[in-house]
């Protein structure tokens, strides 16, 4: 083959290849116009505004001093080493309103219920006793003292019931104390599986600010205002609504 049927061999493949590219260009142009979105709608258009990845962010003051660095460390924002150098989800929950609605439960009523009923069988057995007593001993009509025996047993039944009922005393307290912790840990129980759900960092306990106080001693007030955490709060970050729904509780 000679030299210049080569060079325009050559050059019709050339030509032919340029012809076939803008073709394809085109077609993908026309493609991309009609994926486009119309007119109105590109005017409302939103990109990606991400930034990153990146391994940190230095931010530094207009006097360029007291640089710090932002980086992510265990799922949080991070600007330092300690682990308290950490952004926290943050949540409340108003554990009065949950610990009431627990302890109106009835397995903890009944168990209130039980002994207060043998509390009230117990008193009215001393009530028996002391009636025997008084049958036993019919108080005289001349306006004398009983007898020394008569005195000597009621004492006798009063030291005994006086000790009986500091008893009672106790086991109440004891029964509200184990009420108490129990409804606790179903209310911590509730808030772990809450905050495991929505990647909840730190719950505090709280009462809302606009509860009244129902307090008529200033003592009872102060304990109001000291047991309100919060001054000012989101609404948002109240999850006591999600916690009574995890442990079946209604408002």
């Amino acid at each position: 083959m000679s030299r210049s049927r080569y060079t325009r061999g050559m050059n019709r493949l050339e030509r032919a290849i340029v012809a076939t590219s803008l073709a394809f260009s085109a077609l993908a142009l026309a493609f991309a116009f009609y994926a486009m979105p119309s007119s109105g709608a590109h005017a409302t258009l939103r990109l990606p505004a991400d930034l990153g990845p990146a391994e940190g962010l230095i931010l530094t003051s207009a006097d360029g001093k007291d640089t710090v660095r932002m980086e992510a460390k265990d799922g949080h924002i991070a600007w330092g080493d300690r682990s308290t150098n950490r952004v926290w989800s943050v949540a409340s929950v108003d554990i009065d309103k949950v610990m009431k609605k627990v302890l109106e439960g009835a397995s903890y009523a009944d168990k209130r219920k039980e002994a207060q009923e043998g509390a009230q069988a117990e008193e009215a057995a001393f009530n028996k006793r002391a009636e025997d007593i008084k049958a036993k001993y019919p108080l005289p009509t001349d306006g004398s003292q009983p007898p020394q025996e008569a005195q000597r047993e009621f004492g006798m039944l009063q030291q005994e019931y006086n000790k009986w009922l500091e008893g009672v005393r106790t086991r109440d307290d004891k029964i509200a104390a184990d009420q108490f912790e129990q409804a606790y840990r179903e209310l911590v129980a509730a808030v772990e599986t809450i905050s495991e759900k929505e990647s909840i960092d730190l719950v505090f306990r709280f009462f809302p600010t606009a509860d009244p106080f129902k307090s008529e001693r200033a003592g009872e007030a102060l304990a109001q205002i000291q047991s309100r955490t919060f001054l000012k709060y989101p609404a948002s970050i109240d999850i006591t609504a999600d916690v009574m729904k995890a442990l079946n509780l209604t408002e």
